[in-house]
């Protein structure tokens, strides 16, 4: 299958023990072991941290499928928005083992962004702020619900801050469209293949 799953062995290597960095598991990571990676690495890093419920630290309430992309989705808008740097894993793939390439890609920016040396904490708060509101919600829905104190804390930033809030804030939005393009156009795709075969079926009956 390659060896794509190596750099994520060695870099992983040096900054904990467990869960071992084993080919195996690599070549195909489960939702149990990226769990187990991103929970180590914000125990040894910080980066995360704030990020996910206390239910949602539970490795054992990943009962379904939608708790799984929720959790996936969070750590790949917060990567995306620390490294300013599109995220090609899909949250929908990775849970049924497809496309571990791009798995390992997406750990990779993780362990970049955790040993950055940047303070994650605005870009949690970012990825928070945007969940229960549609994308086209996002910004106003927010700033109309802005209890007095936010907004006078937002009155006190300096420009070159509200400017780097906008910003951060428009290029999640950004990504996030991107990433629902991709599943449509991937989507279409199917769609097409799936005629295809149909037409060849009708014309062999």
């Amino acid at each position: 299958m390659g060896d794509f799953w190596k750099t994520t062995a060695q870099i992983y290597s040096t900054l904990f023990e467990k869960p071992k960095m084993t080919q195996k598991l690599l070549e195909k990571p489960p939702f149990k072991y990226i769990f187990d990676i991103i929970m180590e690495t914000t125990k040894q890093t910080g980066y995360a941290k704030g990020l996910y419920t206390n239910d949602e630290l539970d490795g054992n309430s990943y009962d379904n499928k939608d708790k799984k992309l929720l959790f996936l989705q969070k750590i790949i808008d917060l990567t995306s928005m620390m490294l300013k740097e599109e995220i090609a894993a899909k949250p929908t793939l990775i849970v049924i083992g497809l496309e571990p390439e791009n798995t390992n890609q997406l750990l990779i920016q993780i362990y970049r962004a955790a040993v950055s040396g940047k303070d994650s904490k605005f870009y949690v708060e970012q990825v928070l702020a945007k969940i229960g509101a549609c994308p086209k919600e996002i910004g106003q829905v927010q700033e109309h619900n802005k209890k007095p104190e936010q907004l006078n804390s937002i009155n006190n930033l300096q420009p070159q801050q509200i400017i780097e809030q906008q910003q951060q804030q428009i290029y999640g939005l950004e990504n996030e469209l991107k990433q629902k393009d991709a599943i449509i156009i991937n989507l279409e795709q199917q769609i097409q293949a799936l005629k295809s075969q149909l037409k060849q079926i009708a014309k062999e009956s």
